[in-house]
């Protein structure tokens, strides 16, 4: 996709992909520190060759030149060392932090505050729509970070700084490696597609001053031709047969009917109404607000609600045009870009049968665990296990100041922090999900927005939901490294790194609280770990890497659950699979990873370090891949002495 915002929305409940994510729909979340590219996320395969493997080159042939520049296996000539590398590294963390910022207003506007004091101005342009031309720049950029980080010395650079440096390489070869690989995902769908984020993320930005209301109104005029851009890409998705199958489409509650819902009836909508409150509140004149409340009208009339009649209607058109089942393995080069975007995805560089003995082995640890658990429970514990719990000290706001008070011990501190509680209007409750996390900019710490959605039935067991969502999940995370970290590169962070931070948080909140943490964790493991995490993410990649049906899904699980839920897990996930590829494995691998690296230190340093420093350590080193933070945890555990 032509841009790669960072990710804005982190999403508790259900699982959902940030808007980011599916906004800008980058090559890879690599990329989003780049340049927001031309591209859309995933899609045409491109071969690979390793730059190491030469067959032509025979080290035992005398006439061979060892020093020949051209022979991909001569070592690389460092030209950054001792202290000039870390300044080098730092220059090159900026020049990508700052590629094509400057493009639109919707890039700049959830990463920084005040762009001047970075030398960037605001542009005029909204939301800069996709584009299928591709002037070969992106690429260039992406090739000039490798180029330059061959010439920096990475044994020469702090400790800190090596994560950086690595963490960039293996990103920005990902990036590369997924360059041409186009069409095979979409960013529209009717859980957390762009037709159904977009306009809660617009409806509950806060204004602080009549600017903010301005910069509002350029990204709402945009919408429109944005969405026409997305519809022309469903359509060279569905002139290569790639389209979502039919009954995904025109389902009852399908792609098609999540697009209506926007535009349908309109008048009186929320996109209306929010607009007024918040400028309502500013401190400005009475004219100028009824100026600004006019032109949303205006826009909203003109341009918005049309924009999403052009995208229905095109849609409609785009019905009947698949010519597989949705399944990626069955798109030409699907497999290979499965391969790809699936690292990507997962935070791992874990192959395929790499990834499916890690999900093998944490479902029997899970059972084991839960087994464990039963074993010891009295009658009246196994009875509380199959109930619902509202795990609340009655409020949403009660619950975030009450996670704030339990952390203290057990994690570091971050000090006083401004947030916004924000409970979502009824009118959007069908769309919203329970609770969301906005980022701060990166400037700020005192703008972090925690969106509730009363309405929801996920908002039960709201302590958990909350510490996900804020302390010492998302929020406390966020704040904390923006705090700390010295580059931009990390503070944009990864989805596998945050969500895997954050679930971790939703269960071990519950070991600080006085409810009864054996049947909590009892359910959690089964309800949230098993089912929603490792059995998603499995049937993930049996859908759109072994080309798995409803069938092969239910054989699969019979082993574990019987055939009658087995074949319920394969009726509740297919479709769904089919719909939105890779939706759960940044929680499932980061769940798993965080869980192991931290629970690892735990095991070999409890006896000398807290737990408070060892989440401290997990924190220091930032947002990565996961391998690189096993390396790394216990140089950071020892750090903290």
């Amino acid at each position: 996709m032509k841009k790669s915002i960072r990710k804005i929305l982190r999403v508790a409940g259900t699982i959902v992909l940030s808007l980011a994510i599916v906004l800008t729909s980058c090559h890879s979340e690599e990329t989003k520190k780049k340049k927001k590219t031309k591209k859309t996320t995933s899609d045409e395969t491109e071969t690979t060759i390793d730059p190491t493997d030469d067959p032509t080159d025979d080290p035992t042939d005398p006439t061979s030149d060892p020093t020949d520049p051209t022979d991909p296996t001569t070592p690389v000539v460092k030209t950054y060392t001792g202290a000039e590398a870390g300044i080098k590294l730092h220059e090159l963390d900026e020049e990508v932090f700052k590629y094509g910022l400057d493009e639109d207003i919707i890039s700049i506007y959830f990463n920084i505050e005040n762009p001047e004091s970075f030398g960037v101005s605001w542009p005029d342009k909204g939301i800069e729509p996709w584009s299928p031309e591709d002037d070969g720049s992106d690429r260039e950029f992406i090739q000039y970070v490798m180029d330059t980080l061959d010439q920096i010395e990475c044994d020469d650079l702090e400790v800190e700084d090596q994560i950086l440096y690595k963490s960039m390489q293996r990103d920005f070869q990902l990036s590369l490696d997924m360059y041409d690989m186009n069409y095979y995902t979409s960013s529209i769908n009717s859980l957390t597609g762009i037709n159904v984020e977009l306009p809660i993320l617009l409806a509950t930005l806060v204004f602080d001053d009549e600017q903010d209301a301005e910069l509002y109104l350029k990204m709402l005029a945009d919408v429109g031709e944005y969405l026409e851009s997305l519809l022309l890409y469903e359509q060279m998705r569905a002139e290569k047969g790639w389209s979502l199958p039919d009954e995904i489409l025109e389902g009852e509650e399908g792609v098609l009917h999540s697009i209506e819902v926007v535009f349908e009836n309109h008048e009186g909508n929320y996109m209306y109404t929010t607009f007024e409150e918040r400028v309502n509140a500013l401190d400005i004149d009475d004219a100028t607000k009824q100026d600004l409340i006019q032109r949303n009208k205006e826009i909203l009339d003109t341009s918005f609600f049309p924009g999403y009649e052009t995208l229905y209607e095109g849609m409609k058109e785009i019905v009947g045009s698949a010519k597989t089942s949705g399944k990626i393995c069955e798109m030409e080069g699907g497999k290979e870009f499965y391969e790809k975007y699936f690292q990507y995805r997962s935070g791992t560089n874990l192959t395929i049968a790499e990834a499916k003995a890690v999900l093998e082995q944490a479902m029997y640890d899970s059972i084991v665990e839960i087994q464990t658990l039963y074993s010891g429970m009295t009658d009246e514990q196994l009875r509380e296990v199959d109930l619902d719990h509202d795990y609340t000290m009655g409020s949403f706001e009660q619950d975030i100041e009450y996670c704030k008070e339990i952390i203290k011990t057990d994690f570091p501190d971050i000090g006083d922090v401004d947030y916004i509680a924000y409970h979502i209007p009824e009118e959007m409750k069908d769309n919203a999900s329970p609770a969301a996390y906005v980022c701060t900019p990166i400037d700020d710490i005192n703008k972090n927005v925690l969106l509730i959605n009363d309405f929801s039935d996920g908002v039960g067991g709201m302590i958990p939901t909350v510490a996900h969502e804020s302390f010492p999940g998302h929020l406390f995370q966020t704040v904390y490294q923006l705090q700390r970290m010295n580059n931009f590169y990390q503070k944009n962070g990864t989805t596998a790194y945050m969500e895997g931070w954050s679930t971790y948080c939703e269960d071990y909140i519950m070991k600080l609280t006085d409810y009864d943490y054996e049947v909590y964790h009892a359910n959690y493991l089964y309800v949230d770990l098993i089912l929603n995490y490792i059995i998603a993410s499995y049937i993930d990649i049996g859908v759109h890497y072994d080309g798995w049906g409803k069938d092969e899904i239910t054989s699969y699980y019979e082993q574990f659950f019987g055939q009658a839920m087995a074949k319920r897990i394969a009726d509740a996930y297919y479709d769904f699979t089919l719909e939105i590829p890779f939706y759960s494995l940044p929680y499932t691998f980061g769940n798993i990873y965080c869980n192991k690296i931290i629970d690892s230190a735990a095991e070999e340093y409890g006896d000398q370090y807290s737990m408070r420093e060892i989440h401290a350590a997990y924190l220091d080193m930032g947002p990565g891949y996961f391998e690189l933070l096993q390396e790394y945890m216990p140089i950071y555990v020892e750090k903290q002495h």
